[in-house]
């Protein structure tokens, strides 16, 4: 559908009375872009109860003339000269402008929150299964600085056992007492990624959700090197997608080349076939600098999805 075709529609703010129909929204976008068409609810309602998110000020909706939600946007604001921004368009709209309106609104938003001569930072992602997305990135400033793939296995037979290097010793994580070592060698891996932001012990444990919703201790596996960790996996249950999702997979320095990845990686993978969860998936960088695809090809991943992470004045970013 042209610009010229489509029926006028209005921006607004977002309302409460609005987050049914913008859970419909966002499921029926990520049903194409990301294979995940079932959103709950309770996922869009923490992101509008958030500390210092504004429903009025960070959440915009394009409504047609019967009032029927067909674009949403929102803004988050994790530091703060930083924003991550989010734009939903009806799959049948995408090409008629109204991605390009709905940034600038939520931009405007943005600017309006810093103090001059600040410059925000905008970042977002968009999928290959969007290119009337991307289009309106790239006409809006925004320039592509990541890739990340989609990978997914789906187990018809156990994995192989996982072969661990000598003298180390894997177990669970015991809630409480692995907190700060698991916080740890995350951070310390994760200092390869170009894209690594340092994260406090407090800002990790949100991140991961830790002793949330989501979490399951039995789905988080440590390797020990005697008293010292030299790696984990952290992994999550998407019920929605009826499938696990292998979050963090991150080996220490002193003891990568050896195996351990494809090791702590098998171990997910048998916990998760254990409990009849077949379908297991993880994002990781197209291009990461410890060529993560390939141990996930080894074990007979596929890629079956691609986004990339877009970004506007981003100075010291990519």
């Amino acid at each position: 559908m042209t610009a010229s075709s489509l029926p006028p529609y209005r921006l607004r703010p977002a309302a409460l009375a609005d987050l049914d129909a913008v859970t419909v929204l966002i499921g029926a976008c990520n049903g194409l872009d990301y294979d995940e068409p079932v959103v709950p609810v309770e996922r869009v309602r923490q992101v509008w109860q958030a500390p210092g998110f504004d429903l009025a000020r960070h959440a915009w909706l394009a409504v047609d003339p019967a009032g029927r939600v067909v674009g949403y946007a929102h803004l988050l604001q994790p530091d703060p000269h930083g924003f991550d921004t989010a734009v939903y368009v009806d799959p049948a709209l995408r090409t008629g402008g109204i991605e390009t309106r709905l940034l600038a609104q939520i931009e405007a938003a943005a600017w309006a929150a810093v103090a001059a001569p600040d410059i925000p930072r905008f970042v977002t992602r968009v999928s290959d299964q969007n290119p009337a997305g991307r289009r309106a990135l790239e006409g809006a400033g925004y320039r592509r600085w990541l890739t990340f793939q989609t990978m997914e296995l789906v187990m018809g037979a156990p994995p192989a056992e996982p072969r661990w290097p000598p003298g180390l010793a894997v177990r669970r994580f015991v809630p409480g007492q692995d907190d700060q070592a698991a916080y740890q060698t995350d951070e310390e891996a994760g200092r390869d990624k170009g894209y690594h932001a340092p994260l406090t012990f407090e800002q990790w444990a949100k991140r991961m959700d830790l002793y949330g919703e989501r979490f399951d201790p039995a789905l988080w596996f440590l390797a020990w090197d005697g008293a010292k960790l030299a790696g984990v996996v952290l992994s999550f249950y998407v019920p929605a997608m009826a499938a696990g999702w292998v979050d963090h997979l991150s080996v220490r320095h002193a003891w990568r080349r050896r195996g351990l990845g494809q090791a702590l990686l098998l171990q997910a993978l048998a916990a998760f076939y254990d409990r009849g969860v077949r379908q297991v998936r993880l994002s990781v960088d197209a291009e990461s600098l410890t060529q993560a695809p390939r141990l996930y090809e080894r074990v007979g991943m596929r890629t079956i999805r691609e986004y990339d992470i877009y970004v506007k004045a981003s100075t010291g970013v990519g």
